[in-house]
């Protein structure tokens, strides 16, 4: 690595925002360019200058990876899906006139708090340009399939008879958990 204060302070800034292996791959990209700006010519002072100029600042940096991080755009894809989620469950629910179902308050009260809050969860990462910000992803994804089940159990046994709608619910949340599921720990890892 190119042994300069500037640079060091640099990486140093980074390093308290960002993971260890990305940070090493910025000091990688950041000691080549540098290496190639003393090559042109310039001073060791110039060249960490410009180096880090060609780099960014390091909110720059780290909105940058916030913005391509596997928490936000798993965030941002189950916010975009969730409409359609809401539909399809909100017209079998009715459909299946879920009113005359015995379900406790408290555990209806609880689905929609649960819920409440991973809509929430999912649209501050998906805002967020903190790259750290990312990780409530796994507990929100764990929640949402923990609420897709949930709902399913419910169906299952409360619903008097299959519906239309719940015929295209039932794979669509299937589908959504072995998904999210099979994301959870690209999303967990840091």
């Amino acid at each position: 690595m190119a042994d300069h204060d500037l640079i060091d302070g640099y990486l140093a800034e980074i390093a308290g925002r960002l993971p260890s292996e990305a940070v090493e791959e910025l000091a990688d990209g950041l000691d080549e360019t540098f290496q190639h700006q003393l090559l042109r010519g310039l001073s060791p002072t110039e060249a960490a200058h410009a180096a880090i100029a060609e780099f960014g600042r390091p909110a720059q940096v780290t909105a940058a990876f916030a913005r391509q991080s596997a928490g936000r755009h798993t965030a941002v894809a189950l916010l975009v899906t969730a409409p359609v989620y809401a539909g399809l469950w909100g017209t079998t629910l009715i459909t299946a006139q879920a009113w005359n179902w015995q379900i406790p308050p408290a555990a209806a009260l609880a689905f929609g708090v649960t819920l409440l809050a991973v809509a929430t969860t999912l649209g501050i990462v998906a805002k967020s340009n903190n790259p750290a910000t990312a990780r409530l992803v796994g507990p929100a994804t764990v929640a949402l399939i923990l609420l897709d089940l949930g709902m399913l159990a419910a169906v299952a046994t409360a619903a008097p008879a299959l519906t239309w709608a719940a015929a295209l619910a039932v794979p669509a949340s299937l589908i959504r958990v072995a998904v999210a599921g099979r994301n959870l720990p690209r999303v967990c890892a840091r």
